[in-house]
């Protein structure tokens, strides 16, 4: 319950970070810094619900 938790208020953070801050069309150091937040982030959530025997797609 507990990692379920962690990963669905994640998810909500990086919803908001993501809809209100574009990583697209920055300067280089913006782009390079918020594109490895979303990687980041992606890797946490994949490892977590791998956890949780919740299987992930690669790319939608």
């Amino acid at each position: 319950n507990l990692v379920a938790d962690y990963l669905f208020e994640l998810s909500k953070k990086f919803n908001s970070f993501y809809n209100s801050c574009p990583i697209l069309n920055q300067e280089d150091k913006i782009l390079y810094s918020r594109l490895l937040l979303a990687e980041r982030t992606a890797a946490v959530l994949k490892e977590g619900l791998n956890l949780l025997g919740i299987n992930t797609l690669e790319r939608m």
